[in-house]
């Protein structure tokens, strides 16, 4: 985590309200220094900021997948959890993410399930308690 104690997280997600949504749980559950990314291209872009996390979306509106993504994303900073956020529910795309390294495979199909998920997820991966 950045000196400052709060984690930066990167948000990758073509719809805007779903990134909102994100954004916003995140503000209510800690001290997150948060950057939401309408495309793939403009999060690896940025990769030298060192996030502590990123959530990707799978299906983005333009240019690379989500798949296409991570596997830049990883090969760049392999220690960053990176935590998968769709409405893809194929059982073979979720598993190749995992297999990739990926940290978590979470999807959108029930908002507040999915909120709830990501929310344990998040803190999981970042090492924090309840």
């Amino acid at each position: 985590m950045s000196s400052s104690g709060s984690a930066k997280v990167f948000i990758v997600e073509d719809n805007f309200i779903y990134s909102y949504l994100v954004e916003s749980m995140l503000k209510d559950y800690g001290d997150f220094k948060i950057t939401t990314f309408g495309s793939a291209e403009e999060c690896i872009a940025l990769l030298g900021n060192n996030p502590d996390l990123i959530i990707l979306d799978y299906k983005l509106g333009s240019g690379m997948n989500g798949l296409e993504a991570f596997k830049i994303i990883h090969a760049s900073q392999p220690k960053v959890p990176v935590i998968i956020l769709s409405s893809q529910n194929d059982v073979q795309i979720a598993a190749d993410f995992l297999q990739l390294g990926a940290y978590d495979y979470i999807e959108k199909k029930d908002l507040e399930e999915a909120m709830e998920k990501l929310r344990n997820s998040i803190l999981s991966a970042l090492g924090k308690k309840e």
